[in-house]
């Protein structure tokens, strides 16, 4: 099982304590044009192929562009018994202070 956190969202939500991973699921390309601060960039493919390289106890915060693959992502993560977020919409709606250009 999983938390969506609503997009519009994310800011408060990351200001009230969030202290796991964040996960960037795009392309490299995509994450070096602007990212949520303090995010990881596993592309999606790559990660599938490798899932093992997410490791430990800390929660894992997925986004991606739009939504669909971090959904996919925190359906895996969470049957490994991981505590997974999932960040509703992706990226293409995110418009806060958070975000690295």
């Amino acid at each position: 099982m999983y938390e969506t956190i609503p997009i519009q969202q994310l800011d408060k939500w990351l200001e009230r304590g969030y202290t796991g991973r964040i996960i960037d699921l795009r392309d490299k390309t995509a994450f070096w044009c602007g990212h949520i601060y303090g995010a990881e960039n596993y592309p999606f493919e790559e990660l599938m192929q490798n899932p093992s390289v997410l490791t430990g106890q800390e929660p894992l915060l997925f986004y991606c562009t739009r939504g669909s693959e971090s959904l996919l992502a925190c359906n895996y993560y969470a049957r490994q018994g991981f505590q997974v977020y999932n960040v509703a919409n992706g990226l293409n709606y995110y418009c806060g202070k958070y975000l690295t250009l």
